[in-house]
């Protein structure tokens, strides 16, 4: 029933996006390699020749070794091994080809695989464990964490209207209340993650809103422009400048304690951040990365190191169990997983979580197609 996106996602959300998707933000031009599908290489994209060396490719060896015969890892390294980098189409999330996504169904639990739609597309509130929701569409989404005395938003999306609308309407179809945010965390100043943050403020009044130091500068400075993604917005009036995300900041709700991971990179002040996801009456530790954590998408040794090094290894520390991205594709949230996931909530078996071993696998694979990467340009 899931063999194409409609079926997995609702008619509701076709509707949606006629509305929704006018504000979305331009593609960012990834480039095309396999499982892009479209889109011109961008600046620092090595060539065939750079790629196809002894020293590159005995990373890439490593990353395959470590994928086995496991279908999981052979998806993740399909994806992160590539010379090119990944792309978003028209919007959407990282596009797999048909080829590398099907290897899911091979899965357990067999997930049918769904092809991330070329425009954006708004999807319903999804569902992935006891304490965590994920509001947006197929380009970009925000992370709700939930706990008996309070939530976390992680992220606010687009605009002002995808706040309102997607999150705080999206909250409330499904018995969730608004008013319960206490805290905001932004994994980094982008509009896409930010652009609804007044729209929060205003609605909520969260206790404290978090952004990495060097970000909030920037944040300012992107709201007030007039090109780029400042010049989509209706609404230009920017968030009050909150508190200073540092890293190992602990943040706690009712039962629940989230840890803020500074990891910049993608930009000066991006951040990520673990959580105890709560299933079936245990707990399992997670990421939450920001920007897109894969190994073929680091842009310099120093946002390698700074940022994905840092993160994972502190990921690794901690014996996390699975890897999610604001943006579908790039980490362990598929679009395919986690329509399965919402779908038969709460599933016997759910692929969103990998569990130690495989993603202590996982991390290495996207460690060794970065340094890949790396190799192969000469950084």
């Amino acid at each position: 029933m899931l063999k194409k996106l409609a079926a997995g996602i609702g008619m509701s959300a076709f509707v949606a996006v006629v509305v929704l998707a006018q504000n979305a933000p331009p593609a960012p031009q990834r480039g095309a390699g396999r499982g892009a599908g479209r889109g011109a290489a961008p600046e620092g994209t090595p060539t065939e020749e750079q790629w196809n060396t002894p020293a590159v490719q005995a990373f890439v060896e490593k990353a395959k070794a470590l994928a086995g015969n496991d279908p999981d890892l052979q998806y993740d390294f399909a994806f992160n091994c590539t010379s090119a980098g990944t792309h978003i189409a028209g919007g959407g999330g990282a596009r797999m080809t048909v080829g590398d996504g099907a290897k899911l169904q091979n899965s357990e639990p067999r997930i049918p695989f769904i092809e991330v739609p070329e425009q954006t597309t708004m999807l319903p509130p999804q569902r992935f464990f006891d304490n965590l929701w994920r509001f947006g569409s197929t380009g970009v989404g925000a992370w709700l964490i939930t706990s008996n005395d309070g939530y976390i938003l992680f992220d606010t999306l687009n605009t002002g209207d995808e706040a309102r609308d997607v999150i705080v309407g999206g909250m409330k179809k499904v018995g969730l209340d608004p008013a319960k945010i206490r805290y905001v965390v932004f994994g980094h100043f982008h509009l896409d993650h930010t652009g609804g943050g007044h729209t929060i403020e205003a609605l909520v009044h969260p206790k404290t809103m978090f952004m990495g130091r060097d970000d909030w500068p920037l944040y300012f400075k992107s709201m007030a422009s007039t090109d780029g993604q400042g010049a989509r917005l209706t609404d230009r009036t920017p968030m009050t400048r909150g508190v200073d995300a540092e890293d190992g900041q602990k943040l706690t709700i009712g039962d629940t304690t989230v840890t803020l991971i500074s990891m910049p990179g993608h930009t000066p002040g991006s951040t990520g951040m673990l959580m105890p996801a709560k299933y079936q009456g245990k707990i399992h530790n997670i990421l939450i990365v920001t920007a897109s954590a894969g190994g073929n998408n680091v842009r310099n040794r120093e946002s390698f190191i700074g940022g994905f090094e840092h993160i994972w290894n502190w990921g690794e520390r901690e014996k996390v169990e699975s890897v999610l991205n604001a943006h579908l594709n790039y980490n362990t949230n598929t679009l395919s997983r986690q329509t399965y996931v919402n779908d038969h909530y709460p599933p016997a078996v759910n692929p969103m979580l990998y569990g130690v071993d495989k993603t202590h696998k996982y991390i290495e694979i996207t460690r060794a197609c970065s340094q890949a990467r790396l190799e192969a340009l000469g950084w």
